[in-house]
Order: structure tokens, then sequence, then C-alpha cells
């Protein structure tokens, strides 16, 4: 698969994009605006006027992108860099997903356990290690929802260890945080991209998810 940066550099300037922007407090706004060119793998998004919600945007977070080219089309991950002014959004693409396989970013309801944590490197001195322990709400092979007992310290180079009902042992990515939600009695919901993730263990997620999507329409019809 190409690059990000090759990709990038193949769509055409003023190409149509729908984007699902990241809000503070975990929500989404799907809007459409307008690919501009830049360095790849950075560029600009340009909106109509009195579109953008400015003061709610939560600018630590990644999207998902879907650029429209004719039979052609474009679905990236990528990070929201800077917003130039009411109108404009600098991002970096971080992940491309190839259309033949957007359909295996399908979540489904999945109640396992789950064990997040984070080892600072050298350099970071002010961060300390921490371990948390959940349960998940919903997986894909593209990320996961759980439930903790506390929000995560840092949102980068995030740990995951997931029991899937499939497997015998956990598997093992990095993720970064997309979004946190403080629920009740202090928990919180946090939602994770996969960022570092071996395709043997997407695979086995993905035909987890598979599975269980079986399992629960199997469980819908003997009730009906």
């Amino acid at each position: 698969m190409p690059e990000i940066s090759e990709i990038i550099d193949e769509i055409r300037d003023s190409s149509t994009v729908i984007i699902d922007l990241p809000l503070n407090g975990g929500k989404r706004k799907r809007l459409t605006c307008v690919f501009k060119r830049k360095e790849s793998p950075e560029f600009q998004l340009v909106f109509p006027p009195n579109t953008l919600p400015l003061e709610d945007i939560d600018t630590d977070s990644t999207c998902r992108l879907s650029i429209n080219q004719s039979n052609d089309p474009v679905t990236l991950i990528a990070k929201i860099d800077a917003l130039e002014d009411d109108r404009i959004l600098h991002l970096t693409g971080q992940e491309p997903i190839r259309p033949e396989l957007l359909r295996e970013y399908f979540r489904v309801s999945l109640r396992s356990k789950i064990v997040a944590s984070y080892q600072p490197g050298p350099r970071e001195t002010r961060s300390k290690p921490w371990t948390m322990t959940g349960e998940t709400i919903d997986l894909s092979g593209g990320g996961v929802l759980a439930l903790f007992p506390g929000k995560p310290e840092n949102r980068r180079n995030i740990r995951l260890e997931i029991e899937l009902p499939t497997q015998s042992e956990p598997v093992v990515c990095i993720a970064e945080v997309v979004r946190t939600y403080r629920m009740r009695k202090k928990k919180y919901q946090a939602a994770f991209h996969f960022t570092d993730i071996e395709q043997k263990t997407r695979d086995q997620i993905i035909s987890c998810c598979l599975q269980e999507q079986r399992r629960q329409l199997r469980e819908k019809i003997r009730v009906e």
C-alpha cells in the first residue's frame, strides 16, 4: 500500500471532503469542506463561512476524512495541527484506509477486559508510568471504546492489551486517545485509535468482530 504522503500527493486540489470533526466532550460533527494542497503529508481544509464550531474543536484528537474523487475516493485518518482562521484547518495525514477495507472497520458491542498502560521515554522526565484496567464497550479493526476507573494521563503511545473471546492470549497494540468522556461514579469512557498494530493482530480483531456480529444476530433472531 502506498505511503500516506504518496496518497495525499495524488489528491486533486479543491476536491470535496467530508470530515468527522472531533469536538470537546467526545462528540463529532460531520462537515463538508474543500481540500487544498501543502507539502505532503500536510494539507488544508477550507470550510464554508460560519460552519466551523471554533470554540468546540478538539485539536488534540484525530479525525476521519473521505475525499471524493469520482471513481477514486480516498479515506484517511488525519491529525489536526492548527486552526488558521474561522474557515481553514491545517492537518497532517497519518493513516490511509483502503476503500476495500472500510467494511472491516465497523464496530461491534463487546464487553471484555482491557489493560491500558504508558511507559515514558528517557527524555520524558515529567511523565510517570501508569497502568489501568478497564472493560471494552465496542471494538473495531481501527480502534476501541472502553470504560476505565480514571482518565488516561497521556494521549499517545498507549499500550493496549485486549482480551478477545476468540483468542487464548490478549492481543497487544499501540494506540492514541481520540477522546475521553467523564461518566457517573468518576468513571471515564476513552476512545482509542490504533496507531501501531501488526497486521496479524488487526486480522484477529476483525475476525473476532465478525464472529461477535454473527453471534449477536443469531441471538436477535432467537428473541424475535
